[in-house]
């Protein structure tokens, strides 16, 4: 549990990157109540990520302006493939517990 604890925090935390300054931001994706040694567990983290990267980047905005979108959802591909690395970290650590 404690591993879980220190992973939320220091892995799962989307940094976005700086080149990116209007959509700069952290977001903490718990996963506590998740086996991640199964695949729904995996899943569900998964969409976790996806909704943190969308919100962290400014994609859940319903009036996102048009010349922003661009911008916006670069700045989700890289914060989601982040997020899916540290996600596989996770994930290694939870199989070796095991």
């Amino acid at each position: 549990m404690l591993n879980k604890t220190l992973f939320a925090a220091g892995l799962l935390g989307l940094a976005l990157s700086a080149s990116q300054p209007a959509f700069a931001g952290t977001k903490l994706v718990g996963y506590q109540d998740l086996d991640l040694t199964t695949k729904d567990g995996q899943a569900q983290l998964d969409s976790r990520l996806r909704k943190a990267a969308k919100d962290v980047c400014g994609m859940s905005k319903p009036d996102l302006p048009a010349h922003e979108w661009e911008s916006a959802r670069q700045c989700f591909v890289k914060s989601y493939a982040d997020a899916r690395k540290a996600k596989a970290e996770v994930r290694n650590t939870a199989l070796a517990a095991r």
